[in-house]
């Protein structure tokens, strides 16, 4: 530093701390103008803030809320509970990296299979079967031993960036199996005004017979002169572009994880193993009728 007289920013993971810590001189240079650990999230409870008397959040609570705004699941409304939030630190420990992950890896798990939506249930799921290369940091991180921990600081995620590629392929190969189903599909211009059509929220069952009514009728137009007349039928949902309404079909056992989180089915999917849980469950969402407390009110 001194014999090229350009200011050196230090950095390192805890594991090179003794580098630093190694001369008096070293040290003071590390901490000459203020020196940042930068370790994991802890998760506090919410602080009174003094001056409002009210809680005041802490950084975890308002990272996980900033987060599960980031969503592409079809379910992405529900909320985050406290059972989420607590189970998400447990298996990530505050480490930034491994909340993101494991955040981005429930959602492919998520869309993969259906379910479209964050459980406290998938982020083990996911623990246990895409995040085992991390579980003895993580296991050292709740130790809070320090020579434990810095064992495995300079610890690699390779296989787990690996593992987000795999998933965003099948993602990739299932929404490339749904286009080749489109009456459409072979349609070039067809498929283009489709998927803009879909990426501005309109919902593909009308899409449909309204993008098939479009190039039938106007196979002059570009897709830009297309867009506006389709997003007005669209609106209007004119009975000539519908299609008959079927009888709805039955829903089968194996697709009841797919079903909205008020649907007494989709408790059954989540908890029918465990009767006890099944129960609770019903319980907590308000769906069991409380006997006892109704027989006290009436007498």
């Amino acid at each position: 530093m001194n014999i090229i007289g350009v200011p050196v920013i230090l950095v390192g993971t805890p594991k090179a701390r003794p580098i630093f810590e190694l001369e008096l001189q070293s040290a003071r240079r590390s901490t000459g103008i203020g020196s940042m650990v930068w370790e994991p999230l802890p998760q506090h409870k919410n602080r009174i803030d003094t001056a409002t008397g009210k809680p005041k959040p802490t950084e975890w609570r308002l990272l996980t809320d900033k987060l599960w705004q980031y969503q592409w699941l079809i379910h992405r409304d529900e909320p985050l509970t406290e059972e989420i939030r607590n189970t998400w630190f447990e298996l990530s420990q505050g480490v930034l990296d491994i909340v993101v992950k494991l955040f981005v890896l429930a959602q492919l798990r998520a869309i993969i299979t259906g379910v479209e939506r964050l459980s406290s249930k998938l982020f083990r799921k996911v623990y246990e079967s895409e995040l085992q290369p991390i579980h003895p940091m993580i296991e050292a991180l709740k130790s809070g031993k320090a020579k434990s921990i810095a064992k495995y600081s300079d610890l690699q995620y390779k296989e787990i960036d690996k593992r987000l590629l795999e998933l965003s392929q099948q993602i990739s190969e299932v929404a490339a199996a749904k286009a080749d189903t489109l009456p459409f599909a072979s349609d070039s211009e067809a498929m283009r005004l489709y998927n803009l059509l879909l990426g501005m929220g309109c919902e593909s069952e009308l899409l449909v017979p309204l993008v098939q009514k479009a190039i039938k009728d106007h196979p002059n137009l570009q897709v830009r002169a297309l867009i506006p007349l389709v997003l007005e039928w669209y609106e209007q949902a004119p009975d000539e572009v519908e299609e008959p309404k079927e009888k709805p079909a039955i829903i089968k056992l194996k697709d009841w994880h797919t079903l909205p989180s008020d649907d007494l089915r989709f408790g059954y999917s989540q908890h029918k193993k465990q009767s006890g849980e099944l129960y609770q469950y019903y319980k907590q969402q308000g769906k069991i009728f409380d006997m006892t407390a109704w027989l006290k009110q009436s007498v």
